[in-house]
């Protein structure tokens, strides 16, 4: 498969709004729960039919024990940040939510690799979390209502 780094944020960046604006539509009409039982079964069904076509294992025969316990967490964190997404994306401004996410993400991102991962923190990665911090702020303050 051709990849592309850049071209793959691209195409991120173009998905993520629209998915918060229909989400956004959705969630006036249904639970957030049954949206995420209902986009999360078709994400299954896509995948297995995928896993089908191409005659590939559904599931892995042999997993690790350590494997298991990263994938039992992750499931716990993705529902977790549906619910609590979905509950952002109900009550407030979709435009604000979006354009707050990632620069916050990152400024979390970086501390977390400096402090847990022992990677190296010079005075640019600073300088750039400081400008996002600032960004978020004028961007916040523009955006409430």
């Amino acid at each position: 498969m051709y990849y592309n780094f850049y071209l793959f944020i691209l195409i991120l960046a173009i998905i993520s709004p629209i998915n918060a604006y229909n989400r956004e539509k959705i969630l006036k009409n249904i639970t957030i729960e049954n949206e995420i039982i209902l986009v999360s079964s078709g994400i299954i069904f896509i995948y297995i039919l995928s896993q089908l076509v191409l005659r590939k294992e559904i599931l892995p025969k042999n997993i690790e024990t350590k494997t298991i316990g990263y994938l039992i967490t992750n499931i716990l964190l993705a529902c977790v940040a549906l619910y609590m997404g979905g509950t952002i994306i109900k009550k407030s401004n979709v435009l604000r939510f979006k354009s707050l996410q990632k620069p916050i993400y990152l400024v979390l991102l970086v501390i977390i690799a400096c402090v847990f991962y022992e990677k190296k923190c010079n005075f640019q990665v600073i300088i750039g979390v400081g400008l996002l911090v600032l960004g978020c702020i004028l961007v916040d303050r523009n955006l409430q209502y």
